[in-house]
């Protein structure tokens, strides 16, 4: 049998064994949309938003207004809309002096200029001030308070001088939020890189789930937490989210008060992205397809697929990673074998990983912490092969944590044969960084 996943401009053809049985799980409810205009969708968005007054409703004269986007770890096509955005500012007597454009990057690589212009679009950086969020400077944030799970929250200094704050995002499948979207631009988006720690480390308490994806943000302590930066901010909020489909084209919009629209969004997604399944298998492909900037990102598939995946089961993925490991430093060579860290990380179990992370792996920054306490989870549970072709061999072992360097696509599916058998159950997720399963 063979299955194609996208990969850039072109597919990955791959050619898998006839007896295994594949599943290529699809929509409950597919939500094919109106048939209309992206720019007519988000324009009917901004109309009738949920939960508070339309932008262009708003007294803006001489307000400071801060919008916020997400920065170019996420297939957000903002340029194309953006200007919309900001003629609702404008009629409602908004100036573009008085505006700001920052980048929710958390502790992301800061953007440049060119950047920038790919991502709102050159004519709107030409007239619309911008400039990068620094997490790792105490003066550029102020602290807002403690929410109820002790994360003290840090924030851009920006915000507290802001009167209004617009959010530009996607709400797409998230690791640790459930999804994306919503205030998740503000928390880590324009956060402290002390906030930011302090917020990942909800993932190392009781019931220790590092893998939280498609959880509804009433079940899940992490969304919970950044949502009470809500309340810390005085200015007035509101929430510019959009869907993609496979083409990244606009085809959903969900606007208006953080929270409402965001919940909205959260609706729509379950039913076009949460796939549906009524068992578990051995097996799972899974394509990082949107979601292939770098290598942190493409990671997120692995960690969408996991629902379909039995316990002990093997990870085919194929992690495009156009900048490779990007923002994350090089890391040095694992003192342990792989064989002898899964080993070690079975006997201590889940409450004891992050423990044994900090005592072997010291020094590490935010993002490299938890990426490497999330794949150490996964490795405690699963078998992980991968096809990433912008990492070295060298940079493969250092990682540790997935068997070895695959020169090819078809050396993943050689490897899954001979780990599962010829009589494996196997499902595949073409667009695995925008898709999950639901197992009914």
């Amino acid at each position: 049998m063979r299955i194609e996943l996208p990969w850039g401009e072109t597919f990955l053809k791959l050619d898998l064994p006839d007896t295994w049985d594949v599943i290529q799980p699809q929509p409950s409810n597919p939500q094919p949309g109106t048939g209309a205009h992206e720019l007519e969708i988000i324009k009917a968005a901004l109309r009738q938003p949920a939960g508070t007054t339309p932008l262009s409703e708003k007294r803006l004269g001489g307000k400071k207004i801060i919008i916020i986007v997400d920065d170019n770890t996420r297939p957000t096509p903002v340029s194309r809309f953006f200007h919309l955005v900001t003629e609702e500012l404008t009629a409602a007597g908004g100036e573009t002096a008085d505006m700001l454009v920052i980048p929710a990057l958390g502790i992301h690589t800061p953007m440049t200029e060119a950047e920038m212009a790919e991502k709102i679009g050159a004519a709107n950086l030409a007239r619309i001030p911008w400039e990068n969020h620094r997490a790792f400077d105490p003066d550029a944030n102020a602290f807002m308070g403690n929410t109820r799970r002790g994360t003290p929250v840090s924030l851009n200094r920006r915000l507290a001088e802001a009167d209004l704050i617009v959010l530009i995002g996607l709400i797409e499948p998230h690791l640790m939020a459930g999804f994306g979207g919503g205030l998740k631009n503000i928390l880590p988006g324009v956060a402290s890189a002390e906030t930011i720690g302090r917020h990942h480390e909800i993932l190392t308490e009781p019931p220790y789930q590092a893998n939280r994806v498609g959880r509804l943000p009433e079940q899940n302590s992490f969304r919970l937490d950044l949502e009470e930066c809500r309340g810390m901010i005085r200015a007035d909020i509101f929430c510019v989210n959009v869907a993609l489909n496979h083409n990244r084209t606009v085809i959903a919009c969900f606007a208006g008060d953080p929270i409402a629209a965001h919940r909205a969004g959260i609706r729509f997604t379950l039913d076009r992205s949460g796939l549906e399944m009524n068992r578990q298998v051995d097996g799972v492909i899974v394509n990082a397809h949107p979601m292939d900037i770098n290598f942190k990102q493409s990671m997120k598939c692995v960690g969408n697929a996991l629902p379909a995946l039995k316990p002990g089961g093997t990870v085919m993925g194929f992690l495009r990673a156009e900048k490779g490991l990007d923002d994350i430093p090089e890391p040095k060579r694992s003192p342990l074998p792989l064989p002898v860290v899964k080993k070690i990380l079975r006997l201590i179990g889940p409450s004891r990983v992050y423990a044994f992370l900090n005592l072997t792996r010291k020094g590490l920054n935010i993002e490299e912490r938890f990426l490497y306490y999330y794949t150490m989870q996964l490795i405690r549970q699963y078998e992980l092969l991968f096809f990433v072709p912008s990492l070295t061999a060298e940079t493969v072992k250092a990682l540790f944590f997935f068997n070895g360097f695959t020169h090819t696509p078809q050396d993943v599916i050689r490897a899954g044969v001979k780990r599962l058998g010829p009589r494996a159950s196997v499902a595949v997720f073409p667009e695995g960084g925008a898709t999950f399963p639901v197992i009914r």
